[in-house]
C-alpha cells in the first residue's frame, strides 16, 4: 500500500535523507473530516460524516508534501506455444513535494514471474512539474508511464527481461477507506486514501522479447497527506480479492517497536454496494512462519492467518522471496508479495488472490 509504502530512515542515502528533512518541516497531518457513528452490524462501524475525497477530482496530484498511486494484479496468459504464464505485479509512484523546486518522484516496479517462480524489481527517479490534469493523473519516471482516473487507467513500465503494457478498467465503484476517506496511521499521521478494488486489466507481459497477451484483475491505492515517514513506524497491509465477489483491505500500523497500534479495515461486497468499515477488535492477523532475507538480513512475517467477521483467511505467499531492496538507489527496503488465499467466511469455502505488504519498523543498524 500502501501505502507511503516507502521507509526512509537510519542509513538512507542522499536522496533519502533530503526527502526526510523536508517532510519533517511539512505542514501537521490532515485530520478526519468527522467521527464514526455507533456501529451499524457486528464487525462494522457506521460512518457519518461529509466526505474528505471527491471523486474524480482527488485523482490528480495534490499539494500535500507526500504523495503515491499504487497498482498491483494478477495476470495469465499463453504464449505463441502454447505455454501458460502467470505474473504477479506491483507498480508504485510517489511523489514528494518540498524537496527540490520541482515535485520529486519515485517509481518502484516489481514482477512475480509465478511460472520461472522468479521475482524481479527496479526503481526510477524523476524530478519535473507534472501537468495540469483536472480529474486524472499523468506521471512518469524516466521511460516509465501511469495514467488514469475514472476507474480507467494505462500502465507502461519495464524491467530487464520483462515489460507491461496494461490497461485497467473498474467494474466496481471506488471506495472511500477510513473515515469518509481519510485513514489514521498512528506515528505516522493521517491520510487521505480511497482505492479501486476491482479493476478488470488486459495487454501485453513482453516476457525476455515474447509478447504475451494477459488478462487479470488489479487493485488501485491513492494516498496523500503530510507524512512523517521518517517516525520509525512501520505496517503490514492486506488487499484481498476473493472467489465470493467480496474485497478486504486490512492496515496494520506498528510503532517503532514493532508494536500494532492503530488498525483499520474495511470490507467490499455486492459489487462495490455494501462497504463495510471494520471495527478494530474485528480483525486480525497473525504470522505463521517467516522468512530472512538473505541479502538484507531482515526477518519478515511469512504466510498470515487472518481472522475477519465471520470467518478465517489463510494467506500464502506465492513466492518467499517477494523483498524490494532499493536502499542504494531510494533508502527504501519492504516485502510486497502476491498471495494466494483460501479459508471460510460465512461457513462457505472461498479462496482468492492479493497482494501483501510488510513495510518493516526502523531498525537503526549497529553504531549508527
Amino acid at each position: 500500500m500502501t501505502r507511503a509504502r516507502v521507509r526512509l530512515g537510519t542509513g538512507s542515502i542522499r536522496c533519502a535523507a533530503i526527502v526526510i528533512a523536508a517532510l519533517c518541516a511539512a505542514v501537521p497531518a490532515v485530520q478526519a473530516a468527522a467521527a464514526s457513528a455507533a456501529p451499524a452490524a457486528a464487525g462494522a462501524v457506521a460512518t457519518s460524516c461529509k466526505p474528505a475525497v471527491h471523486l474524480p477530482k482527488d485523482e490528480s496530484p495534490h499539494s500535500a508534501p507526500v504523495e503515491w498511486w499504487y497498482f498491483s494484479g494478477h495476470l495469465r496468459g499463453t504464449d505463441a506455444a502454447g505455454h501458460a504464464h502467470t505474473y504477479g505485479y506491483e507498480y508504485v509512484i510517489f511523489q514528494f513535494l518540498g524537496v527540490g523546486s520541482k515535485p520529486l518522484y519515485y517509481a518502484d516496479l516489481s514482477i512475480a514471474d509465478l511460472t520461472r517462480k522468479t521475482f524481479h524489481y527496479a526503481g526510477k527517479e524523476d524530478s519535473y512539474t507534472p501537468p495540469a490534469t483536472p480529474g486524472k493523473f499523468e506521471l512518469h519516471a524516466g521511460a516509465w508511464t501511469m495514467s488514469g482516473g475514472s476507474g480507467h487507467d494505462a500502465l507502461d513500465a519495464s524491467l530487464s527481461g520483462y515489460t507491461l503494457d496494461l490497461g485497467l478498467q473498474a467494474t466496481e465503484p471506488a471506495v472511500l477507506q477510513g473515515s469518509c476517506g481519510v485513514i489514521p496511521m498512528g506515528p505516522i499521521g493521517s491520510s487521505y486514501y480511497y482505492s479501486w478494488t476491482s479493476l478488470k486489466t488486459t495487454g501485453t507481459v513482453t516476457d525476455h522479447g515474447v509478447k504475451i497477451k494477459v488478462t487479470g484483475t488489479s487493485w488501485m491505492d491513492h494516498q496523500w497527506g503530510a507524512l512523517e515517514l521518517a517516525s520509525g513506524a512501520g505496517w503490514d497491509w492486506f488487499s484481498m480479492q476473493l472467489s465470493n465477489g467480496q474485497q478486504y483491505m486490512l492496515y496494520f500500523i506498528r510503532n517503532d517497536k514493532g508494536t500494532v497500534v492503530v488498525t483499520i479495515g474495511t470490507r467490499v461486497a455486492d459489487a462495490g454496494k455494501d462497504v463495510s468499515h471494520l471495527s478494530p477488535a474485528s480483525f486480525s492477523e497473525k504470522a505463521t512462519g517467516s522468512w530472512t532475507s538473505p541479502a538484507t538480513h531482515i526477518t519478515y512475517g511469512s504466510g498470515w492467518k487472518v481472522t475477519v467477521p465471520g470467518g478465517t483467511l489463510t494467506v500464502t505467499p506465492d513466492l518467499l522471496d517477494q523483498e524490494v531492496d532499493l536502499v542504494s538507489a531510494q533508502g527504501v527496503v519492504y516485502w510486497e508479495g502476491d498471495v494466494t488465499i483460501t479459508g471460510r467466511i460465512g461457513g462457505k469455502a472461498v479462496s482468492g488472490v492479493g497482494y501483501t505488504e510488510i513495510n518493516p519498523p526502523e531498525m537503526v543498524p549497529p553504531g549508527a
